[in-house]
């Protein structure tokens, strides 16, 4: 059961890291870039959430074993 929550918590980062990707390359987000220098809270968010479930999935899987 651990097992496969920790996946679960991998598919789900990994998705979070791709949507923060595809959000950083629309062009609302590049002009956003552009005028004020900085990139918005929300694709921060994104990968931030992303890579902790990633970690959090990788560490479930190395203690179930």
């Amino acid at each position: 059961m651990r097992r496969a929550i920790s996946l679960v918590l991998i598919v789900i980062g990994i998705l979070l890291l791709y949507w923060g990707y595809d959000l950083q390359q629309r062009l609302d987000t590049e002009i956003i870039k552009q005028i004020t220098g900085e990139m918005p809270e929300q694709v921060w968010q994104y990968y931030v959430t992303g890579g902790i479930a990633v970690l959090v999935g990788i560490l479930g899987v190395w203690k179930s074993k």
